[in-house]
């Protein structure tokens, strides 16, 4: 298989059979990986589905809400997923962000402080060493890796010391070295290899052979994000500080298409895969040059529904 993902949403609204199936036919395609992403959903229950339903490819979380989960508990569900895989599952962990959580009236306090008590735990209970009740935690029968969501090099840098991967989104080929950069050197502090942390980046695509009409929908995709805030520093912080400042004043005033509008093509071009098949192509080359290991596919619809779009890449990008 070729070391490319592909995220499939299960908030995309489509049921989740057709997950299941999309997952099946990215398998036959001979992706290397299929990614669920979590907001409205469980992605733990969404990989068991993926994993009993599937032989061959990876099944990752992308990722699962640490707040959302007592971590002894998301190991008993990682080391289901685990044995439904046979070997074939990651555990991305993230943090999620502070607004989403603040509407579920959860405090965030320290992200990092919380990620790294929750691996400890997580990795503790994989390995039998938790007991509840006088009773152990059953162990998944083959190891179970663990990828942290790393949108900030701090945890770029926790990941160095403590995670398996890196699961990056929304960066430049820049930002994604620095982070892969921030993560090798903390991994060597701690007697480990840079080979010890893959490195894995999520590239929102927009595929279609009309450019202007790919721009169009990657312009209104990405505003999402930078109203977020976190995204929204990472956005400055990646060079492209007035557009972010734009985006976050349209998105106080309730304005779409300010935001949309401040979305600039070249930025698009710096965080996403727009337009025809080939040139999708040149500028994966580029991540993978600049040290993507796994590449992680983010299907957008250009004037589509969402199961055609994922379909139409899964055949662009087969192997």
């Amino acid at each position: 298989m070729t070391a490319c993902g592909i995220s499939i949403s299960p908030f995309s609204g489509i049921p989740y059979g057709e997950l299941v199936q999309l997952a099946r036919e990215a398998e036959q395609a001979h992706f290397s990986g299929v990614y669920i992403p979590e907001a409205s959903n469980d992605a733990l229950m969404c990989s068991y589905a993926v994993a009993r339903d599937t032989s061959r490819i990876r099944i990752g979380t992308w990722i699962v809400n640490i707040y959302l989960r007592e971590p002894a508990l998301c190991a008993a569900a990682t080391e289901m997923v685990q044995d439904a895989a046979d070997g074939r599952f990651i555990l991305g962990l993230g943090v999620s962000h502070r607004p989403a959580l603040e509407a579920r009236g959860i405090e965030m306090g320290n992200a990092r402080t919380r990620l790294r008590h929750d691996t400890e735990v997580i990795r503790k209970t994989l390995n039998g060493e938790t007991m509840m009740f006088g009773m152990k935690f059953r162990q998944p029968k083959k190891p179970v890796p663990i990828y942290y969501a790393a949108l900030a090099l701090e945890t770029a840098r926790l990941g160095g010391e403590l995670a398996d991967g890196l699961m990056l989104y929304l960066c430049t080929p820049e930002r994604m070295r620095r982070a892969a950069e921030v993560a090798h050197e903390e991994a060597g502090k701690h007697g480990r290899k840079p080979s010890d942390i893959t490195v894995t980046v999520g590239l929102p695509i927009f595929l279609h052979n009309d450019l202007r009409r790919a721009y169009a929908a990657a312009q209104r995709g990405l505003s999402f994000y930078g109203a977020l805030p976190f995204y929204n520093r990472l956005l400055a912080r990646s060079g492209f500080e007035a557009p972010a400042a734009r985006i976050m004043d349209a998105a106080k005033r309730r304005d779409m298409e300010g935001m949309t509008a401040a979305v600039s093509e070249e930025m698009a071009d710096a965080l996403a895969l727009v337009g025809p098949q080939a040139r999708c192509r040149e500028r994966l080359e580029q991540y993978r040059r600049s040290g993507a290991e796994i590449p992680i596919l983010v299907p957008n619809a250009v004037e589509e529904d969402y199961t055609t779009g994922v379909r139409r890449i899964l055949k662009a990008f087969a192997e």
